[in-house]
């Protein structure tokens, strides 16, 4: 049973769906620890929050796609970025659960990694639309609303970009949930602060709520990897408090609120623009995988643990217990890669990012 579910017993009526596999484990990072200068360093392998596909998409997934399911629906369609694992996440699980995908995608720097998840998820055959630029997506996500609306069917399931929406949260809000058994059984101490990327901050706000109903006093510390309008302190409180209304609606009573004031943001390892790798990124990714066997990528991982190794002095990380929660899938992908025919389940206009880096 989720641990959601366990600790708050009236929550069961909420819709769920199992896609992954929980709890997920908690490693001490000894060497790592030891290179860097933080004694007490741990890391959430929610990397391996599913053997189809994991990351922290998973967690939200198993929310969303079942108040999905639950309402009757057929059809979801979602957001992101070319490379985006919330979209290839989505498009995976929800044919797992008999769902048809639809994909609005936006350009970003084309890497090795963006067009392996393309190639991965063109094996669900999604129904793809591509944005010449992410400015558009505004534009078409509200086309795509008004044809839901006007819709006589109530067939398509709107899940927001990282699937950032409260329902979603909730994913999060068990997680935090998740640790909190994981420290009384002494598998770690309690995190003195907490180290996650924040993108659309659904993760981050759904941690934030999650430790405050566990009476937990960890710091919850946000870094930056999207544009601030996306990914900021006022939006991150306000996905918080929505998700504790549906816990309140739910049974749960003193549900905290979580102030804009209360959420840390690191804003300084973004870089130049989403997807572009970072200096300090890149040497993140390297010290990982070399002496913690962790496997990072450059548009969110990387600079999330960048922003744990910049801030070790001014939050006195030496001697405190710090948790690096890891968001990236280690799921293998090789085989659904190497079946996939982009030529033939790719439209056209994605042609171009493979022949780009040929």
């Amino acid at each position: 049973m989720l641990a959601l579910f366990e600790t708050l017993p009236s929550t069961q009526t909420i819709p769920h769906a199992e896609l992954g596999q929980f709890p997920t484990p908690v490693e001490k990072l000894d060497e790592l620890g030891d290179e860097v200068g933080v004694e007490s360093l741990y890391v959430k392998r929610d990397d391996q929050s599913g053997t189809v596909y994991g990351g922290n998409k998973v967690r939200k997934l198993e929310f969303l796609l079942g108040q999905a399911r639950a309402e009757g629906y057929d059809e979801v369609w979602t957001v992101g970025a070319i490379g985006s694992h919330h979209a290839l996440a989505t498009s995976i699980y929800a044919r797992q659960l008999g769902l048809t995908p639809s994909v609005l995608h936006f350009p970003q720097p084309v890497t090795d990694h963006v067009l392996d998840n393309l190639r991965a998820i063109s094996t669900t055959q999604p129904k793809l639309k591509l944005a010449t630029h992410k400015v558009q997506l505004p534009v078409e996500v509200g086309k795509m609303k008004v044809k839901q609306w006007l819709s006589t069917a109530k067939d398509v399931y709107y899940i927001p970009g990282g699937g950032s929406s409260p329902v979603g949260v909730l994913g999060y809000v068990n997680a935090a949930l998740e640790l909190q058994q994981q420290i009384d059984a002494g598998e770690l101490p309690e995190p003195d602060v907490i180290f996650v990327a924040a993108g659309t901050c659904g993760t981050l706000a759904g941690l934030m709520l999650g430790c405050r109903l566990a009476g937990m006093k960890t710091d919850v510390v946000g870094v930056r990897v999207v544009d601030k309008i996306m990914a900021n302190a006022t939006m991150t409180a306000h996905l918080a408090n929505k998700a504790g209304k549906i816990l309140t609606e739910h049974g749960v009573e003193d549900v905290p609120r979580i102030s804009s004031s209360e959420v840390t943001m690191l804003d300084d390892y973004f870089g130049k623009d989403y997807g572009v790798p970072t200096d300090a990124g890149m040497e993140a990714i390297a010290l990982a995988k070399a002496h913690g066997g962790l496997k990072l990528e450059p548009t969110y991982t990387g600079k999330a643990f960048a922003g744990l190794l910049g801030e070790r002095e001014h939050l006195e990380l030496a001697n405190k217990n710090v948790l690096y929660w890891h968001t990236l899938s280690s799921a293998d992908l090789s085989e659904r890669i190497a079946q996939a025919d982009v030529e033939h389940d790719l439209p056209s206009e994605y042609q171009k990012f493979f022949e780009t880096s040929a």
